[in-house]
C-alpha cells in the first residue's frame, strides 16, 4: 500500500545540553526554574536574541542570577502568578543557532534543574548524522542521547514551514522589530508596551520603529492573503 501524501516520515535527533556556559541551563539551576525557548532571531547588532517561556520562579530572578555573564543580557518581559517570558541578547555560543543554521527543525529547547534538553528534526538519517558530528564539532560539551524515525500526519506544508515562510520574507531588521512587537506584548489588549518604548529598547526612533513593524506587517498579510499592495492599491 502506497503511503498517505498526508504522511510523513521524519528523524528526531536529542541533544543533552548540562554545560552551565549556556546560560538557559545555567538559569534553570540557578534559579531553579523550567525554560522553554519559543523563537530565536538574529540581533542587529550582533548575536542573536532568544525569548523563553519561564516557569516556577519570578522572571526577575533569571537576570540576577546570570549578571555576572559577559556574553548574555536577560530581560524579563512578561509576568503571571508562577512564570513568564524572558529575554535573552546572546553573544557567546548558542547550540540551538547551530540546528537552525543546519537547517534542522528545533522542535524542543527546555532546561530545568541544570539539565538542558534540545530535540531536533531532520529528513533523514544522512542529515542526523551530519547534524551530530556537526554540534559536536562545535559544541564539545553537548551529548547526542537519542536518534529515531517518526512517522507524524501533516499537512505537506507544515505549520513551521508557513512561520519560516513569513519570516524570511522580511529583512533582518523588520523581523527585529516585529518579533519585538510581538513578543513584548505589542499587540495584547490592554497593549503591555508603547512602541517608544520598544523603539529605545532597540535603540532606534519610535517613527523608524513604526515604519519597520508597519512594513513587516504588510508582507505578512500580504503572504498570508497572497495579494501584492502595491497593485492592489494603486489609484
Amino acid at each position: 500500500m502506497s503511503r498517505s501524501r498526508s504522511e510523513k516520515s521524519v528523524v528526531e535527533v536529542e541533544f543533552r545540553v548540562d554545560d552551565p556556559s549556556y546560560p538557559f541551563v545555567d538559569a534553570s539551576e540557578t534559579a531553579g526554574c523550567l525554560l522553554d525557548l519559543e523563537v530565536l532571531f538574529p540581533h542587529s547588532d550582533g548575536g542573536f536574541v532568544e525569548y523563553f517561556t519561564v516557569e516556577g520562579v519570578p522572571p526577575e530572578r533569571i537576570p540576577e542570577s546570570i549578571d555576572d555573564a559577559a556574553d548574555v543580557d536577560a530581560d524579563p518581559v512578561a509576568h503571571h502568578a508562577d512564570g513568564g517570558r524572558l529575554r535573552f541578547h546572546v553573544r557567546g555560543d548558542c547550540v540551538a543557532k547551530t540546528v537552525v543554521d543546519f537547517g534542522a527543525i528545533p522542535r524542543t529547547v527546555e532546561a530545568a534543574g541544570g539539565e538542558g534538553r534540545l530535540v531536533a528534526e531532520v529528513s533523514s538519517r544522512a542529515d542526523a548524522v551530519k547534524l551530530v558530528d556537526r554540534v559536536q564539532r562545535e559544541h564539545p560539551t553537548v551529548t547526542a542521547t537519542d536518534c529515531r524515525d517518526r512517522r507524524r500526519s501533516t499537512s505537506l506544508f507544515t505549520r513551521y514551514d508557513l512561520s519560516q515562510t513569513l519570516i524570511d520574507a522580511l529583512t533582518d531588521r523588520q523581523r527585529e522589530v516585529f518579533l519585538t512587537a510581538y513578543m513584548n506584548g505589542f499587540y495584547d489588549w490592554p497593549r503591555k508596551h508603547e512602541a517608544s518604548e520598544l523603539a529605545d529598547r532597540l535603540g532606534i526612533a519610535p517613527a523608524t520603529f513604526s515604519q519597520h513593524l508597519r512594513t513587516a506587517e504588510g508582507k505578512i498579510f500580504s503572504s498570508l492573503l497572497d495579494t501584492d499592495d502595491e497593485r492592489v492599491f494603486v489609484e
